[in-house]
């Protein structure tokens, strides 16, 4: 499924046809020196971390992170995306891109286009970003796409000293407007042009009855659960809640 797309780079959910690529990223020295080690070191065990760290995210978000491809080609060259770990209050965005494919820009173009998703498409207000003391071309990289440098922390997210960045609305809409832009990217979602944040607009309470005993965790089974939901695309009467992600809809499980 396509998530966005920039001059060069198109950003699309990960599946698990893309283990090879997963495996060789997670080897990379620098990933293991500056992220972790998450010992995987065959693609049967990179297709399992693609479907419980990457796929599932996407339907318990509505984001997540997405394979960066080459518009050129269809050259699958990295990492890129937004989660929100526990430990930190907000999403923050991250990439990760094997060293053959550093010193194209490429990092700085998707991460760019990931912040301004953010902002449009996923209605944060927001966002941050972290990296280990010494991995100064990641701070660089963020701090190239606006986000401002805080400085060493201890966050509940990392064993140790993080440096910490953040890009945050100075002026937040009120709650109507929030709610009413929320409804937009409802109508988005569920038309197509945004499908990919669907999840991200409803409530938990929704979220848990459609993850109730699910297998399927395809874009397919994502466009479906989209089309069962397309009569209340403007419905005005569909009620939003309050949740600690912000305003969600409680929509009727499908």
């Amino acid at each position: 499924m396509d998530v966005l797309r920039t001059a060069r780079l198109r950003l699309r959910w990960f599946t698990e046809s893309d283990a090879p690529f997963v495996r060789e990223l997670l080897n990379e020295p620098a990933w293991i020196q500056h992220i972790y080690d998450a010992e995987v070191r065959t693609d049967a065990q990179a297709a399992q971390w693609v479907r419980e760290r990457l796929i599932m995210r996407y339907w318990l978000l509505g984001f997540g992170f997405w394979a960066v491809e080459r518009l050129e080609d269809g050259q699958v060259v990295g990492l890129c995306g937004v989660i929100k770990r526990d430990g930190l209050d907000h999403p923050d965005i991250g990439y990760g891109f094997p060293a053959r494919w550093w010193g194209h820009g490429y990092a700085r173009e998707a991460a760019s286009a990931t912040l301004d998703y953010c902002r449009q498409v996923l209605g944060l207000s927001e966002v941050m970003g972290t990296t280990g003391p010494e991995n100064h071309a990641s701070g660089r990289v963020l701090l190239a796409i606006g986000l401002s440098d805080e400085g060493l922390q201890q966050t509940a997210a990392h064993e140790g000293l993080s440096r910490v960045y953040r890009w945050r609305d100075e002026h937040p809409a009120d709650d109507a407007a929030q709610i009413d832009a929320l409804r937009f990217r409802w109508r988005a979602a569920l038309q197509g042009p945004a499908r990919a944040a669907l999840t991200a607009c409803v409530s938990p309470t929704t979220l848990e009855a459609v993850m109730r005993d699910r297998t399927d965790l395809s874009a397919t089974a994502y466009d479906e659960l989209a089309h069962r939901w397309l009569p209340l695309a403007d419905d005005a009467t569909v009620p939003v809640v309050r949740t600690h992600a912000g305003w969600r809809l409680q929509v009727p499980a499908p």
